[in-house]
């Protein structure tokens, strides 16, 4: 299960909290700033075996989480770096799609262009 939720609790409104769970095993919470939610399609290029990984949001305790993909397999590294972590959780690749989608939903629409671009509009 994915779901992505507005952080009632915390300071920053652009501050949502994601929610992973593996039924019945696991559960992961992280929270993330929506603009690092711009960054989840480049976690494709974030192959491990090229030794590449995105840091996107914090565990409720303020560590990293830095993410990265081997053999269509998401994995979550919860630690200082991508080395040196403490947790790992491995899901399927599709997780990614499901996060980006939740997260979509909470992204404010895009704002209609300018009628005259580069130029200020006054009236």
């Amino acid at each position: 299960m994915v779901n992505v939720v507005n952080d009632d609790n915390g300071h920053d409104p652009a501050v949502v909290v994601v929610m992973l769970q593996g039924t019945p095993s696991w559960e992961f919470h992280f929270w993330v700033h929506l603009v690092d939610l711009a960054r989840l399609r480049s976690l494709r290029h974030a192959n491990w075996t090229a030794l590449r990984s995105v840091q996107i949001g914090e565990d409720g305790a303020g560590t990293p989480v830095h993410w990265s993909i081997n053999d269509d397999i998401l994995t979550a590294l919860i630690g200082p770096d991508d080395e040196t972590w403490h947790l790992a959780i491995s899901m399927p690749l599709d997780t990614l799609d499901r996060l980006a989608q939740e997260a979509a939903n909470l992204l404010p629409p895009p704002e209609p262009p300018t009628p005259y671009p580069g130029q200020l509009e006054i009236f």
